[in-house]
């Protein structure tokens, strides 16, 4: 084995050994600057529509760039995503009340 071959082994382990614990993707050195993107896994939310957690970082300084929620082409903040489900918790569970407490019918969507 020579020194650049020594190198790169060392470079592809470093790159896993680096990986958030949601991490997912599987290193190649040979993918370039893709190698050092981590992804999680997808979490569908339509059809069609997938989710995930996703961060680069710099090979040379280390410096991350992320993580991000990525749902389909819309690249959200940690902390944009946080609120974004709580909001959609605050939905359902308005929704949900409202149906357990003597929904009579009165009313619907749209009236």
């Amino acid at each position: 084995m020579s020194r650049s071959d020594s190198a790169e082994s060392v470079t592809d382990i470093t790159a896993r050994s680096e990986c958030p614990c949601w991490c997912v993707t599987r290193h190649d050195a040979a993918r370039g600057e893709d190698d050092w993107v981590h992804e999680g896994a997808p979490l569908d939310v339509e059809d069609g529509v997938v989710a995930r957690l996703c961060m680069s970082v710099d090979p040379i300084s280390g410096a991350a760039d992320g993580p991000y929620v990525v749902v389909g082409s819309r690249e959200l903040t940690v902390d944009e995503a946080e609120a974004l489900g709580v909001s959609f918790i605050g939905l359902a569970l308005t929704g949900a009340s409202s149906t357990r407490h003597g929904a009579s019918g009165t009313h619907s969507p749209g009236r």
